[in-house]
């Protein structure tokens, strides 16, 4: 009865995530679930560990199969919300075509049916096979979240070592410079210049040692709490691997020069040396080096802990035998018709959806005028290291505006046909050296039949001058995501949030637009500020996007 149950168990899984053409995703052709995973790890090779997940998973329910034969079938209606909502889960993503909530829906059907089918003390056994089961899905929008902090945090970290150890180096951002050598007529920067970009960041070996703690723990370890603390280890050890990885490449470039240790960059190309690439290696060396220990120490005090509660119990205490494996069974037939019926309706739901692709026009002309009133300005096109780095499809157009004591940098960033969304400027800003220091929600008047709700960012960064004086240059920033048929986000969030929505609710694919302008302020001696210079800014920047957007919002086509 058990392998009859869980054998229709395996297949609703299989249906839903194997078989159904689910989504696009970023990719050119519909295709399931988990070839969506498949062609992501074929695309990005950090994300190649997912493919290993499933084998593993199943792995781990095998190697409990003594004791889960002995667990009788008692299910709860509990799983049957579980189930719901992860169907409505998975008809979201599929009338939206990302894979997002797919994944979301195949962790809640999963664990509805457990509970529904099988009940609580299924769960009990099954809760870590089935949480390991995360670690398959390829989390994009985490890794931009974390990805910038992360950077800055092996910047820092590394540039402060080098400094003490008498290697001076200039951090720039997540840059490290070398410092400038007047005996020797040496510039910032003459003997290196490296930048920790998102490899050396540590998230792209955050995600993997995750799960090799996650599943070294659990094998290794009997209790919650030393689990616990070899998983979250992950973190800074990943840091540390990716600090040694940037202090080998400093210490290499250096000793040996630039091409000798990071490689040459041929045609806007960086092509990696072989002494980077066995930099790499360290990441993984020396965290997986601190996860063993760890977990040695971990495990040796478990022991010893399991030694004294031994001490002290009674020998006399009978053993406890499950509770579990001698409670009645329940007929599971009902509930798994009833879990059949939820996931085939879900699927039916599906089928009658009009999945027709309707990405909008662009809202926005990339045609930025060469001159706007009192100002003048030059054209700054895409750089190769931003067509790298920003995924297929997307265009910018962007200028540089100057007038007496008033730039601003206009920049207009269009998402591809096929992956729509835009990351926000504060996860790049930092990276340029700025410190964010104010993020606020403002709305103001810019021409247009409606008041554009936008983000203002305060920010400053201090660099040194070449008379040795620590000057502070501030600025502020002002973005929002422009939409199709007149619809703007303020925020990263909200412009994702309004895709999911208007797809779903009005069947809207909007091909989002990044309006970003930036506006220096005058450089100040450190400890100096006027406390009227950024209220001035804000306002002649109003002005300026008042005159400008209009220029750029193409027609709204009526509904």
């Amino acid at each position: 009865m058990s392998a009859i149950v869980w054998g229709v168990g395996g297949l609703l899984l299989l249906v839903l995530a194997v078989l159904w053409p689910y989504q696009h995703w970023e990719f050119d052709r519909r295709s399931s679930i988990l070839m969506g995973v498949v062609n992501k790890a074929d695309a990005d090779a950090e994300w190649i560990y997912c493919l290993f997940v499933a084998p593993i998973v199943a792995w781990l329910v095998w190697r409990m199969r003594d004791e889960l034969v002995r667990l009788t079938l008692r299910g709860s209606w509990l799983g049957v919300p579980l189930l719901v909502v992860g169907m409505l889960v998975y008809w979201a993503g599929y009338k939206v075509d990302t894979g997002y909530p797919g994944f979301m829906a195949v962790q809640l059907v999963s664990l509805g049916f457990i509970l529904l089918v099988a009940g609580p003390h299924w769960l009990r056994w099954l809760i870590f096979p089935w949480a390991f089961l995360m670690f398959m899905w390829p989390l994009v929008p985490l890794e931009s979240r974390l990805a910038f902090p992360l950077r800055i945090l092996t910047a820092k970290a590394s540039a402060g070592f080098l400094n003490v150890v008498g290697m001076d180096v200039v951090r720039d951002g997540t840059g490290l410079h070398s410092a400038a050598d007047a005996a020797r007529g040496l510039a910032q920067g003459d003997l290196f210049k490296l930048d920790v970009e998102e490899p050396c960041s540590g998230i792209r070996s955050l995600f993997s040692l995750l799960m090799i703690s996650a599943l070294y723990g659990w094998l290794t370890l009997k209790s919650w709490l030393p689990r616990g603390i070899l998983f979250a280890s992950a973190i800074p050890l990943a840091v540390l691997g990716n600090f040694v990885r940037m202090i080998l490449l400093t210490v290499g470039s250096r000793w040996f020069g630039m091409d000798f240790a990071v490689g040459r960059n041929i045609g806007g190309q960086q092509e990696m040396s072989t002494f980077h690439t066995l930099a790499g290696f360290a990441v993984f060396g020396v965290a997986l080096a601190g996860m063993f220990a760890l977990g040695t120490v971990l495990e040796r005090w478990e022991t010893r802990r399991r030694k004294r509660a031994v001490a002290a119990s009674d020998p006399a205490t009978p053993e406890i035998i499950s509770k579990a494996a001698v409670l009645p069974p329940r007929s599971p037939w009902i509930r798994l018709g009833v879990a059949v019926a939820i996931c085939g309706g879900g699927l039916a739901l599906c089928a009658m959806t009009d999945t027709t692709y309707r990405v909008g026009p662009p809202p926005v002309s990339l045609e930025l005028p060469e001159r706007l009133g009192n100002y003048a300005s030059r054209e700054m096109p895409m750089q190769a290291i931003e067509r790298q780095a920003l995924n297929e499809g997307v265009e910018i157009g962007r200028r540089f505006y100057f007038a007496k004591d008033s730039p601003v940098l206009a920049s207009v960033v269009l998402s591809g046909p096929v992956k729509r969304s835009l990351h926000e400027p504060q996860i790049c800003l930092p990276g340029q050296g700025w410190v964010i220091n104010g993020n606020t929600q403002i709305e103001f008047e810019c021409g247009l039949p409606q008041p554009v709700r936008a983000t203002l960012l305060t920010m400053h960064r201090d660099v040194q001058n070449e008379q040795g004086m620590v000057v502070r240059t501030r600025a502020i920033n002002v973005y929002w995501y422009q939409g199709s048929q007149g619809r703007t986000a303020a925020s990263y969030d909200e412009h994702v949030a309004y895709s999911y929505s208007d797809a779903l609710l009005r069947n809207i694919d909007h091909r989002w637009a990044l309006m970003s302008f930036f506006a220096p302020m005058k450089d100040q001696p450190l400890g100096y500020q006027d406390p009227f210079a950024e209220l001035n800014v804000l306002e002649d920047l109003k002005n300026f996007m008042r005159e400008l957007v209009p220029m750029l919002i193409k027609e709204i086509p009526a509904e």
